[in-house]
């Protein structure tokens, strides 16, 4: 065993960890304790990482990130903590880092007071560590759902946020009370709209006034700057329809509509009717009864109700179709006044011209073009499938080659790009060592080389799969060859015969020529992609 280590001490605390014990459990008392087992050991204190405020449940802490960045990059090769909670309560996560990661890394870690040794000859009680350290959050967590779950039933507002038009009492955060600078603007919603707009209009009128959405609002007045400036921070259609929707706008308190999925997720997901908690009368409506009532009648009647809709997995080309001028995927709806179902642009329908124009397409006309073009490449098949298969290994030929020499030169680039950064950061540690730059100057530059890497690597890293991704074979053209072959009888399309067939179909806006109204609908299938031009090459060598 090694006489001495280069060792990165490790401490951590949430408000879960304290239990009444602030003291023995605060960073101080860690930071004391595990350096003053270092110098007892005659060992390096190399660096102290300290995630103050973070919960052990989750991995995505930023010190325990930058402790395992300087693992892997040789500068500690022992890792002490107070205890295995220190390292993480997610019994799967610790265990990996404890029987894997250090071992791999040739790192040996140390939780001092559960005498965990990943260099000792006997830890197999850190399992059962890990499992009692997990039991812990999990229970914390249970009664914290309780707790929210009664106050919820007694009419206290439990969110995080308070509904645009409102704002938390500042006596009793867990009552709602008018907002004077945004409820006008909920009552101009909800007046627009039983007067005949519709949600795009509305939109448009409010962004038109330059008043900001929700969403926008919040951060303005949390003072914090937009994580997001794309098209979510305007008024959409979707925003003024979740508005037109919420029951809290009556002075009822609607919760539980959402609900993670576990403590150790932060993903949640929507929970049924019949788990809602609803409480009539918390506070003050913005809208009366009749207004709303009104508004829903309008909305059911004019919006195809939710539960007639036809249900989405029955629709053929769900998920393949997608907008040829913003790329957005483009959802299914029924449309019209005999309504039928519709392929239309999300970023259109919930932001309007500004950001992109009308796409839509009914699906009866979608699968005509898409039964038409499917049936025309059988024919081909079905006359000369050994040409069909040449021509199209010929036309993917070409295009690879010219696509790769492309991204030949762009990996070449990333990849000398990394090399610099990687030398600049170890020139960075050098002049930290000598006392060049400061501690502070060192830490900001070397975040602003490591987030420039981070870019880098992964950029060379997806072009490198690009460039392996073996170019189509013949096998796979002679299997579109085949498949295709089957369907020169096809009369209808279904949504198991659309995937195995289609890899996307991009819809364009109506456009004229010579005075016709017309759009394109490029289909591009697996392994072969767009075949329009091969049908060109096809006729003159039959001819």
């Amino acid at each position: 065993m090694k006489d001495t280590f280069r060792v990165g001490i490790y401490a951590r605390l949430s408000r879960d960890d304290n239990n009444g014990n602030l003291e023995s459990m605060s960073i101080a008392n860690q930071r004391q304790i595990l350096s003053d087992y270092v110098n007892e050991k005659g060992w390096i204190l190399v660096e102290e990482y300290v995630d103050d405020g973070y919960s052990g449940t989750n991995f995505d802490r930023p010190d325990f990130k930058r402790m395992l960045k300087d693992i892997e990059c040789g500068k500690i090769d022992c890792v002490v903590t107070k205890d295995l909670s220190r390292l993480g309560r997610n019994y799967s996560m610790t265990g990996y880092y404890t029987d894997e990661y250090f071992p791999e890394q040739h790192c040996r870690y140390i939780a001092i007071n559960d005498g965990v040794d990943t260099m000792g000859a006997n830890n197999d009680f850190a399992a059962f560590h890990n499992v009692i350290n997990e039991y812990y959050p999990r229970d914390i967590s249970k009664k914290v759902r309780q707790v929210k779950r009664t106050n919820a039933e007694k009419g206290m507002f439990m969110g995080s946020r308070a509904p645009y038009g409102y704002k938390k009492s500042p006596e009793d955060k867990h009552k709602l009370i008018i907002d004077e600078d945004t409820s006008w603007v909920v009552k101009k919603i909800f007046g627009k709209f039983i007067n005949g707009e519709n949600a795009r209009m509305i939109a448009d009128d409010l962004n038109n006034m330059n008043l900001l959405c929700p969403r926008a609002y919040y951060y303005q007045l949390q003072g914090k700057d937009n994580p997001r400036k794309d098209e979510s921070m305007t008024w959409s259609s979707a925003t003024i329809m979740q508005i037109i929707q919420k029951q809290v706008y009556i002075g009822d308190l609607v919760q539980g509509q959402r609900q993670v999925v576990s403590f150790k997720s932060k993903k949640r997901r929507l929970t049924e009717p019949d788990e809602w908690i609803i409480v009539k009368g918390t506070h003050e409506p913005i809208i009366s009864r009749d207004i709303w009532d009104e508004a829903q009648k309008i909305r059911k009647g004019r919006y195809y109700p939710r539960n007639e809709r036809k249900d989405k997995t029955d629709t053929i080309f769900i998920g393949l179709v997608k907008c040829a001028d913003c790329g957005a995927t483009m959802c299914a709806s029924m449309r019209g006044r005999q309504p039928k179902l519709t392929y239309r642009c999300g970023t259109y329908s919930n932001h309007g011209k500004n950001v992109c124009t009308s796409h839509n397409i009914r699906e009866e006309v979608l699968e005509a073009i898409v039964l038409n073009d499917i049936r025309h490449y059988a024919y081909i098949a079905s006359q000369d499938k050994d040409y069909l298969i040449k021509s199209i290994s010929k036309m993917l030929s070409k295009d690879k080659e010219s696509e790769s020499n492309i991204m030949l030169k762009e990996l070449k680039k990333a990849e000398s790009k990394v090399e610099e950064i990687n030398i600049s950061i170890k020139s960075l540690y050098k002049d930290k060592v000598t006392g060049k730059i400061s501690e502070k100057i060192f830490y900001n530059l070397l975040e602003d080389f490591e987030n420039e890497l981070k870019n880098c690597e992964n950029t060379a890293s997806v072009l490198r799969e690009k460039l392996d991704i073996k170019a189509t074979t013949e096998s796979e053209i002679s299997l579109f060859a085949d498949r295709i072959s089957k369907c020169l009888d096809l009369t209808s399309m279904n949504k198991f015969l659309a995937r195995e067939l289609i890899e996307s179909i991009t819809v364009s806006a109506y456009y004229k020529v010579d005075g016709e109204t017309t759009q394109d609908v490029d289909i591009n299938y697996k392994f072969v992609g767009n075949l329009k031009n091969l049908e060109i090459n096809f006729l003159k060598q039959a001819m």
